[in-house]
């Protein structure tokens, strides 16, 4: 599906910045990583390199990050090259990743919906363990099974479109409700699903964790983050290296 990302291109960066579910996934993801200084980190799914960036300024070294669409990494590049962090970034699928080196920990925000078979979504997790260091660990952003069509995500940023059968999962169709919409589409993979995948490929301890919302500011008072709270977009998947 690298080819909806190429034809996106900024227009992502706009969805990133301004809806609610990124802004609770990214502040969740920050209260997860700890002290990552003198740590090697990997971003998947970087996109234009919004939490590989975060990883490089939270004290992480090196930092590679990776991405299947050639238009998100010329993006990333781009804010490397305006303020450079050391941050090397990769195009690549991570169900064939090239050699990387090893790392202490990896990031995956929004990759393991994109896995269109259960061959996919294992291979997926088998080589992220295999760029992890012994101990070393992978947070994972992933979304919940959809509400459509009972319910959608149009307030917090994404609107649900259609829910297409498949022979092994769903196909989602959707919009982050940019002006005008930018359309997206990935698969609906259950919670069990991804932990049976990583077990399988040899992780030790998967754990759950609901996301974290941010404090109440003008624009997004208690009551909306309530709301989401209630109705989340994602949740957070922790995996260690045994």
């Amino acid at each position: 599906m690298s080819e909806q990302y190429d034809a996106i291109g900024a227009r992502f960066e706009e969805s990133k910045s301004t809806a609610a579910f990124s802004a609770a996934d990214t502040f969740t993801l920050c209260g997860a990583l700890g002290d990552l200084t003198g740590l090697s980190a990997l971003d998947l799914a970087c996109g234009y390199g919004y939490n590989t960036r975060l990883l490089a300024e939270s004290g992480a070294r090196p930092v590679v990050g990776v991405d299947v669409s050639v238009e998100m990494v010329r993006l990333a590049q781009k804010y490397e090259a305006r303020a450079p962090l050391g941050i090397e970034y990769v195009i690549a699928d991570a169900t064939d990743l090239p050699p990387l080196g090893r790392f202490d920990l990896a990031t995956a925000v929004y990759l393991f919906n994109y896995a269109s078979s259960r061959a996919a979504l294992h291979s997926m997790f088998l080589n992220i363990r295999a760029t992890l260091t012994d101990g070393g660990r992978l947070l994972a952003i992933v979304p919940n099974p959809t509400p459509f069509p009972e319910g959608n995500y149009e307030e917090f940023g994404l609107r649900l479109l259609d829910r297409v059968p498949g022979e092994e999962v769903p196909l989602i169709r959707q919009e982050f409700t940019t002006d005008p919409p930018t359309p997206l589409e990935d698969y609906e993979w259950q919670l069990a699903d991804y932990e049976l995948a990583a077990v399988q490929a040899g992780f030790g301890t998967v754990s759950w964790s609901p996301v974290r919302t941010p404090p109440p500011d003008g624009d997004r008072d208690e009551s909306f983050w309530l709301r989401y709270r209630e109705h989340p977009v994602s949740s957070l998947m922790t995996c260690d290296r045994r």
